[in-house]
């Protein structure tokens, strides 16, 4: 009987098989009639349509069988919130959805796979190498094995979204954003035309700030994985933004200063770069995606959901009489890189950024979750699921049908060099980053003074022991 379960739950996974294994169920009397089971299920991010067939389906595949949906919660923060209390008091749903970043503070509130229903090599196989790094995991409780703990439906990067008439207009030798950082700026200050009172008409690029930028935060995230920082030491024991010094171009750079510095400079009027202040946007959402839709702003950077989010609010400004850019005039363009990619031999870096499917180490029914998320991770289901949000694959035999995509290509283009940037406590580490990023954009703290600031601050949310980092992680060996 086991091995007739492991079979199937090893085909769901990896064989992209419409249906999961089909546990044969008893009462308590131990006769053949299904037991009911119930499974309660949290999600945040997706509206209940997206998931709700595929789940409709693995319940008629599973007589006796039901699946609770929970998706109305008001934020996130409310959901983590509610999360972690039900967790700790020894409730809370069976499965649930978080950010890749959740795992590093919260991995003891989940129960990881059973060996049984596959290997770590197989998910290596069949997963992209991100998920590896941040879901195959040592665990203190398996001391001699690494353990899975997520399964991921997508894995999203930034991209470039500009107004190719606003490029063909100003850069027409090249009509599309730069590859390298240094040519993009070089794009950006002739993309930005000076406005009245000390605004701009049109700015090159939304960049240098975190309250009216939807996505800044991620883009300064980025910047700090591309110049080689980490915001902890290799212990994970203290916060290394000013401390972590890498290797570039033969010198000894501090990295986090770095990003700091390049990124704020577009928001800074004493800078060259400057393209972006206060009255640029909104700090009401949709901010800096506004500006774009109605040709405010040459480029801003966004998540595949973007695009929608741009043609929405395009429609919505000409059903008003505001001018606004056409659909056609919408592209999306690869993040730009420090290094060429044509020549240098440096990875290519994308932050990665995606919720995964995981199972409450409280669960009644840990093994019938597991089976249930294997079955949502198959390759049909993905198909299913990427069609209805546009979210590129986690899966790898995906990536070269999705990467062919007219629109949303380039995101399942860039999953392959997308990594994670570990956040210990991620909603108060953006926050404390947040604050740092705009106390210099608005010249009320000198970035020595910002960084060294957030650095106390990091480190105070800390465990004593230090938190494990992403992987990927080596199989542990018994002790003799």
């Amino acid at each position: 009987m086991k091995k007739t379960v492991s079979l199937f739950l090893l085909l769901s996974l990896f064989s992209g098989l419409t249906s999961g294994c089909s546990f044969f169920l008893k009462d308590s009397s131990g006769k053949g009639k299904a037991a009911k089971i119930s499974l309660t299920y949290y999600r945040f991010g997706d509206d209940a349509e997206v998931i709700k067939p595929l789940l409709d389906s693995y319940q008629a595949a599973h007589p006796g069988m039901s699946i609770q949906l929970i998706t109305k919660f008001p934020s996130y923060q409310i959901y983590e919130d509610t999360l972690i209390n039900e967790i700790a008091e020894g409730n809370g749903p069976d499965l649930f959805s978080v950010p890749n970043t959740w795992i590093y503070k919260h991995q003891k509130k989940i129960e990881p796979m059973p060996e049984t229903m596959g290997t770590v090599d197989q998910y290596r196989q069949n997963f992209v190498a991100v998920a590896d790094r941040d879901l195959v995991r040592p665990d203190s409780r398996f001391p001699t094995s690494l353990r899975i703990f997520g399964v991921p439906l997508f894995v999203d990067t930034l991209a470039v979204y500009y107004n190719k008439l606003q490029y063909e207009d100003r850069i027409p030798n090249r009509g599309r954003p730069a590859a390298l950082w240094s040519d993009f700026v070089a794009d950006s200050i002739a993309l930005t035309k000076s406005g009245t009172d000390s605004g701009f008409e049109v700015s090159g690029t939304a960049l240098g700030r975190t309250d009216n930028i939807s996505r800044g935060l991620d883009a300064f995230y980025n910047l700090v994985l591309q110049y080689g920082g980490s915001f902890y030491n290799q212990q994970g024991t203290n916060a290394a933004l000013k401390t972590l010094t890498v290797k570039q171009n033969d010198q000894q750079i501090y990295p986090f200063a770095q990003a700091l510095n390049f990124f704020a400079s577009f928001a800074r009027s004493d800078s060259p770069n400057y393209a972006w202040n206060i009255s640029s946007a909104s700090t009401k959402s949709p901010q800096e995606i506004l500006a774009f839709s109605r040709g405010q702003v040459s480029s801003i950077f966004g998540y595949s959901d973007t695009y929608q989010q741009i043609v929405s609010l395009a429609g919505s400004s000409t059903r008003q009489g505001v001018k606004a850019i056409g659909a056609k005039d919408i592209a999306i363009a690869a993040l730009p890189q420090l290094q060429d990619p044509s020549i240098s031999t440096s990875k290519r870096d994308a932050l990665a950024s995606y919720m995964f499917e995981t199972v409450s180490r409280n669960s009644k029914y840990q093994k019938e979750s597991w089976d249930l998320l294997l079955f949502l991770g198959n390759k049909k289901n993905q198909e299913f699921y990427n069609a209805k949000t546009h979210k590129p694959t986690s899966r790898r035999d995906l990536l070269d049908a999705q990467s062919k995509d007219p629109i949303y290509g380039v995101f399942a283009q860039q999953v392959g060099f997308a990594s994670s940037l570990p956040l210990y406590d991620a909603v108060r580490v953006n926050d404390i980053v947040s604050r740092m990023i705009q106390s210099v954009a608005d010249n009320t703290s000198t970035p020595k003074e910002a960084i060294d600031a957030a650095d106390a601050q990091m480190s105070i949310l800390l465990p004593k022991g230090g938190f494990v980092g992403p992987g990927p992680h080596l199989q542990p060996q018994a002790k003799k």
